[in-house]
Parts: C-alpha cells; sequence; structure tokens
C-alpha cells in the first residue's frame, strides 16, 4: 500500500466519523508544532557471540522530525526518521533493527472529539501510518532504545472514558527495507512498505477496578513459508498492597496456527515492589514457553512488536536475552538519585525451558531447564538540561559454556547523548 493511496484513505476516514457541529465550525483554532530529535550511541562488546569471540564496536545514529499541524478537532501529523549504523566489523549482528535511512515512520490524519467535557471523557480516531504503545509494551511499543521502530499501516482508536480506557487497531505491519543482500549495504535507501498478507489487529482494555487490562491480539501471515494464525489473550493489573508495597503481573496464552500446527504458547511475568525513600525495589519471575519438538503442536511463545530492553537488556550489538523459551528469576532497584539523575541495577538468572540454542548462542543443545546464563546490569541517565540527556550502561552476561564457543564472559557497554529542539 503506498503512502499517497494511505494518506487520502486517512483522510478520508476522518472526515467520515467528523460530527457535522465540527464541519459547521467557522474559525477552529489552529496550531504548527515541529519537534526534532538528535541521538548518537557508542557501543562495545567484547567477546562478541557468536561468530568471532572478539572485540567489536559500532556507533548508531538515530535523527527524527516530528511535524504536527492541529486545526480544531483535526490532526495531521508525519514524522521523518534517519537511522543508520556505522564502524561495524565484519562480523556486527547487524540489520534492519539497527539501521533504516530517511523513511516516513509516520504519516496519519487524526480527529479527537469530546464526550464528556466535565468527566473528561474522550474518543479519538487515527488512519494512516503510525506507531504504538500499548499496555506494558512487552508485546507492541515504540522502540526507544532500538535504533528503529516498529510501524503500522492501518486505523487505530482510542477512547478515555470514566471508568474504561480502549484502544481498538486494524492494521498491515510494516517491513523495514532493505533486506540485505549481497549487493546491498545496511544503511542503502528503499522505502518501507506493508502487504495485505500480514495483518496485525487486536483491542486493549484497562478497567479501573481490580480486574487490571485485558487484551487480544491477532496476526495473520500468509506472505511466507511461516504461514501463521496467532491469536493472543492477556491480562494484567497492578495491585498495590500497602503504601510501599505492591504486585504487578501479565500472563498472556496464545492459540493459532503456525506451519499447519496448533499453537499452545504462553507468557508470564510478576514482580513484587516496594518503594524505600527514592529507590524501588523489585524481585521478579518471567516465564516464556520454548518450542517442544517432538510434539504436534508449537509451543514457542511469539513477543509480537513488544520491547524487550526495559526488562532483558540492551539490545542493539549485544541482545542476548529475549521473551522467548526462558524462565528467568532475578532482582532490580530503580533509584532516583536526584532530580536529573537516575540509577538502574538489576542482575537476573536465566534458565532455558525447552532443549534449544538460544538467540546468538552457538555451541551444544542445552536440556530442558538447564541453566542458560545470568545478566548483569548497571544504566546511569542525566538531564543535564531541558534539552539534553546522557545515558550510559554496562552489562555482563555469565554464560554456561555449553552454549559458547570461546569465553563465558560477554560484556557491553555504551554511552548515549541526545539533544531535542
Amino acid at each position: 500500500m503506498s503512502l499517497v493511496k494511505l494518506s487520502t484513505l486517512s483522510l478520508g476516514l476522518v472526515l467520515i466519523f467528523l460530527p457535522n457541529t465540527v464541519i459547521a465550525n467557522k474559525t477552529p483554532e489552529h496550531s504548527v508544532r515541529i519537534t526534532t530529535n538528535v541521538r548518537v550511541r557508542y557501543e562495545y562488546v567484547n567477546n562478541q557471540l557468536p561468530e568471532s569471540n572478539a572485540a567489536d564496536d559500532a556507533v548508531v545514529t538515530r535523527i527524527s522530525t516530528h511535524a504536527a499541524y492541529q486545526y480544531g478537532p483535526l490532526q495531521f501529523e508525519a514524522e521523518l526518521m534517519d537511522s543508520r549504523i556505522f564502524k561495524q566489523g565484519q562480523y556486527t549482528p547487524v540489520g534492519t533493527d539497527d539501521s533504516n535511512a530517511l523513511e516516513p515512520v509516520q504519516l496519519a490524519a487524526s480527529w479527537r472529539g469530546v464526550v464528556d467535557d466535565e468527566n473528561l471523557e474522550t474518543i479519538a480516531l487515527k488512519a494512516g501510518r503510525f506507531t504504538m504503545d500499548v499496555g506494558s509494551r512487552r508485546l507492541i511499543a515504540r522502540n526507544r532504545f532500538r535504533n528503529t521502530l516498529n510501524t503500522f499501516d492501518g486505523v487505530k482508536i482510542d477512547a478515555s472514558l470514566s471508568n474504561l480506557s480502549i484502544t481498538a487497531f486494524y492494521t498491515f505491519p510494516v517491513t523495514r527495507k532493505p533486506t540485505l543482500d549481497i549487493h546491498q549495504s545496511i544503511n542503502d535507501r528503499e522505502l518501507d512498505s506493508s502487504s495485505s498478507d500480514v495483518r496485525f489487529y487486536g483491542i486493549h482494555a484497562s478497567l479501573k477496578t481490580s480486574v487490571g487490562d485485558v487484551e487480544f491480539y491477532g496476526l495473520q501471515d500468509q506472505d511466507s513459508l511461516n504461514r501463521t494464525q496467532r491469536q493472543t489473550f492477556g491480562n494484567l493489573a497492578n495491585i498495590k498492597l500497602s503504601q510501599q508495597l505492591g504486585i504487578n503481573y501479565e500472563v498472556a496464552l496464545q492459540r493459532g496456527d503456525y506451519r499447519s500446527q496448533p499453537i499452545s504458547a504462553n507468557f508470564f511475568h510478576i514482580a513484587l515492589s516496594s518503594r524505600f525513600n527514592r529507590a524501588n525495589v523489585s524481585v521478579f519471575y518471567d516465564f516464556a514457553s520454548g518450542d517442544d519438538t517432538p510434539t504436534d503442536s508449537f509451543e514457542g511463545f511469539s513477543t509480537l512488536f513488544g520491547a524487550r530492553r526495559f526488562e532483558y537488556g540492551p539490545t542493539g550489538i549485544f541482545g542476548l536475552f529475549a521473551r522467548s523459551n526462558m524462565a528467568s528469576m532475578g532482582v532490580s532497584s530503580d533509584i532516583q538519585l536526584n532530580e536529573r539523575n537516575h540509577l538502574f541495577m538489576q542482575i537476573r538468572a536465566f534458565d532455558i525451558h525447552r532443549s534449544s540454542v538460544s538467540g546468538r548462542l552457538n555451541g551444544e543443545l542445552l536440556g530442558n531447564g538447564d541453566f542458560l546464563g545470568t545478566l548483569s546490569e548497571l544504566r546511569f541517565r542525566s538531564k543535564i538540561a531541558e534539552s539534553v540527556q546522557f545515558e550510559s550502561g554496562i552489562a555482563l552476561a555469565n554464560l554456561n559454556r555449553k552454549v559458547v564457543t570461546g569465553e563465558r564472559l560477554t560484556s557491553y557497554a555504551y554511552l548515549q547523548a541526545s539533544y531535542a529542539f
């Protein structure tokens, strides 16, 4: 679907839903907002896996400009982003999660209406190309650390009512290009596109009760050898036990068909958190099923379009752990040092759920439930000025010797700066 056709469709859909009272308003308020963000990050990893077992580094850049024109309840927005990677070596694991040169990641029209002005109840419709942050961000996210974004062509509705908030959407996920071959560079420019063969739709409802949030997402992929129809059903909630103590959890079940096999996968997260002055300490457990090959069903859990950095350490040229085929427990501490400075620490251990090679690792197959490794992380963020932010971090993975061909320890460090204007 071309961007021109998509923009025309977006405008038409917005006008269909636009109330007559809005059209009759001859002098609606209007405004223009343009913001730009420049981000540069240097990454270094020692004992790069799996190919080289050597030191490696890279520089990634991301420049985005977002423009929005507001005309009464109507808004037209566009975001142009240029994401690139430089200095990578022969064995650097680069792909479309690192680079997407000069791409319109958002091009959409939206309308926002007021249902009840006194109770701040609103409804909004958006159509076009856009990014999404939904729920916990474990299944749908606008990526923050990763250098490129998940984007979608389609329609989305957001409703905020007195005791209920709903997000519903029907989209065609956008494929980032170029997909590398021997004649292409990762930083080559090629427009992304979506296909009607791949569809992603769903609804997320947040209830202001102990029930928490409920969610349903459907993914249909009829365009590949791995033909998929996957439905995800989930529930998540934050439960306050006392003034300083709380529990948050998320559970998700996946059903459907993958390569003509029935899907039976699941995921579970639970964390007990306590607040001490400026520090928030959490003890947590995560589980995501892996595929049991001898069975007739497929048990591998799919994280869909979610983010993993906020729980499983840095991604980029590191990214050893993911929300798939694992059981993990650990502890973290989130400390607000002062108004400008923030410190985060965590240590967690990973076991593999089903016998497999995991992620970027080589070596022997692990058995069911075998120890995979530990991840230790330290991250520091500082808001140097209103428009300037600095971030640095280190991560250390201590892996099971069975799954590596060289040293067990893999270390990673990064320095990042961003400027917004």
